[in-house]
């Protein structure tokens, strides 16, 4: 009596407190619902009822649930089945557990049969007395398998060779193309080539005609004509000549002439100076660029009135200059400058009285601070010679 009542707690205890452990699947595949998954299902050693929360158990039915929703049209068909093993090895003989393992896996079959719709020839059963990897009380639902004469792959392999042909007609369509493209590639570097030899050839044939003619060269000499535009700006024009001796010397003399006058308005703008200067040039950078020093000298006349008094004279100078010259385009060039030193002048100042110019007085002024400031336009005397030229 008290071994009936052990056994009947135990097996309450096993219906309506499931233990959290997994159902144990072996498989040769990471995906455990492929043909040969193996699902197992666990019983209680020395007894022949399936409880579907015990060791797991649960899982193991959702995994064997999602196995026939995957193949449920070809298990309803008959072209598939699931594979059935049971395995008993805990009873006293040979038969015990043989039918012990019979009835485990009827036990099996019909939870599927109630819960899922299975039916018994959906399924193939065998049954042994061995154990399961040393487990001794477990049924085993081995797999899918499929009726002889099924191919469930061939259709896929059909479409497989389909698409196989399919590429293969691709590839040697674009094959093809590559190669009619390479031809006209071919045909368009054959086509450039020949136009490219017959320019050469014109080319040539001009070169050839050209080389004939004698050719015009423009030759630079040490000749430099400028004219400072700040003093034509302020209507004093000015003309400067400069000789280079060699690259770092050189001599320059410059002019400026202003000879305006209004004799009705007593207005009197009459200036002219004449400055030589000798010039030292820096590190030679091409004879229309560089930087140079200079020493100058000179005199100059001048007559100053604006209708009320005037002042005409005459004075001199002496100074130092620094410039810089640098090339516009191919013949020109721009020059800027300053000049500073001393002065001397001596002047008569006069009034306009009655047509006539009555004098005042003589004066004469010294001046030391700048002298000239120049931004002028060079231009370099040069010849045109022929150089060359067959006959």
């Amino acid at each position: 009596m008290m071994r009936q009542l052990k056994k009947a707690c135990l097996m309450a205890i096993l219906t309506f407190f499931p233990l959290a452990m997994q159902a144990e699947v072996v498989s040769t595949h990471a995906d455990p619902l492929q043909q040969d998954t193996t699902i197992l299902f666990r019983f209680v050693p020395g007894n022949k009822v399936f409880y579907s929360p015990y060791k797991g158990n649960d899982e193991a039915i959702r995994l064997a649930a999602e196995l026939i929703k995957q193949h449920r049209a070809e298990i309803d068909s008959g072209k598939a089945y699931l594979m059935i093993r049971g395995f008993c090895g805990s009873f006293n003989s040979k038969e015990a557990n043989l039918a012990a393992a019979k009835e485990r896996s009827n036990h099996v079959k019909s939870w599927f049969i109630t819960h899922y719709g299975m039916k018994e020839e959906n399924y193939r059963t065998r049954n042994s007395t061995y154990s399961y990897n040393g487990i001794k009380d477990i049924v085993a639902i081995i797999g899918l398998e499929y009726v002889d004469g099924y191919d469930p792959l061939a259709e896929q392999r059909a479409e497989q060779a389909r698409r196989d042909s399919l590429e293969r007609l691709r590839a040697d369509s674009l094959a093809t193309l590559e190669l009619e493209r390479a031809e006209a590639l071919r045909r368009e570097r054959e086509q450039a080539d020949s136009l490219a030899r017959i320019e050469e050839a014109r080319r040539k044939r001009e070169a050839d005609s050209l080389a004939m003619l004698p050719e015009r060269i423009y030759v630079e000499t040490p000749w430099y004509i400028k004219s400072n535009l700040l003093y034509d700006a302020v209507l004093m024009p000015s003309l400067e000549v400069e000789y280079r001796f060699s690259e770092h010397w050189s001599a320059a003399v410059e002019g400026n002439m202003a000879w305006w006058h209004n004799n009705g308005k007593h207005k009197y703008y009459q200036l002219a100076t004449i400055i030589p200067e000798a010039r030292y040039w820096f590190k030679p950078q091409g004879k229309r660029r560089g930087h140079y020093l200079g020493l100058f000298g000179g005199g100059g006349w001048y007559d100053l009135e604006n209708g009320g008094r005037g002042y005409k004279g005459e004075g001199g100078m002496v100074g130092l200059s620094y410039g810089y010259m640098f090339p516009i385009g191919k013949y020109f060039a721009l020059e800027a400058g300053l000049g500073v030193g001393f002065m001397t002048a001596k002047y008569e100042e006069y009034l306009p009285i009655d047509g006539h110019y009555v004098y005042q007085q003589t004066e004469r002024t010294n001046y030391f601070g700048p002298l000239k400031l120049k931004f002028a336009f060079v231009w370099n005397i040069g010849r045109w010679i022929q150089k060359g030229g067959n006959k």
